[in-house]
């Protein structure tokens, strides 16, 4: 099993701030952290062993959504970004988090089914929509990669990733979001563009 520590929050709360920071174009940060495997030994675990600390799980799942950023093309060492990227896909598809961080919308879902849905529930929508957004959006493939012949097994990757988001309901939950945007809740009109992009990356490199 695993055991955070004492101070577990503070320390993803000091990993945000340092995300926060982190220079857009040489991206040091990023790269020390995944250099560092911290999703793997860290962040999944405490999502996965602490799904009833709210707030644990709230900024597990923050730092998640840093990491993910889509890569600015300007940015250093696109390559080795990329790669850091496929491993983090990967290191969530095979993991059980997707199903810890969809139960984080079971509240505001409801809310918005009874018309209840604030703001808190709003910015929670938001935070796993732009999550899963990331992960969707992950879909180069470095000049390295493909020559090292890893692009079947990314494309596979993806599908496995693709079918986890169906299996645990995620790609429901896309549509009733997007059902409920023209309701009278106008807080989800703001992510209209999130959404578009999210069914963008879902179509993208399908056979429709």
């Amino acid at each position: 099993g695993y055991s955070k520590g004492d101070y577990c929050l503070d320390n993803l709360k000091d990993l945000l701030r340092f995300l926060r920071r982190d220079d857009p174009e040489s991206r040091e940060v990023f790269k020390q952290v995944c250099a560092w495997n911290i999703v793997s030994k860290d962040l999944i675990p405490i999502i996965e062993h602490y799904q009833d600390e709210h707030n644990l799980v709230l900024n597990a799942v923050k730092v998640l959504v840093f990491l993910t950023m889509p890569i600015e093309p300007d940015s250093d060492d696109v390559p080795q970004q990329i790669e850091y990227l496929w491993g983090l896909t990967s290191a969530i598809t095979f993991s059980n988090i997707v199903a810890v961080i969809v139960s984080l919308l079971e509240t505001p879902l409801e809310n918005l089914e009874s018309d209840e849905f604030n703001e808190e529930d709003w910015k929670l929508v938001q935070l796993v929509l732009t999550l899963f957004r990331n992960l969707l959006a992950i879909h180069d493939i470095s000049p390295i990669q493909k020559a090292g012949e890893s692009t079947c097994y990314f494309l596979s990757l993806r599908d496995q990733f693709l079918q986890l988001l169906s299996r645990e309901n995620v790609m429901d939950i896309f549509l009733v979001i997007t059902q409920t945007i023209e309701g009278r809740n106008s807080l989800l009109r703001h992510d209209n563009l999130l959404l578009l992009e999210i069914y963008h990356y879902i179509l993208l490199g399908q056979d429709v």
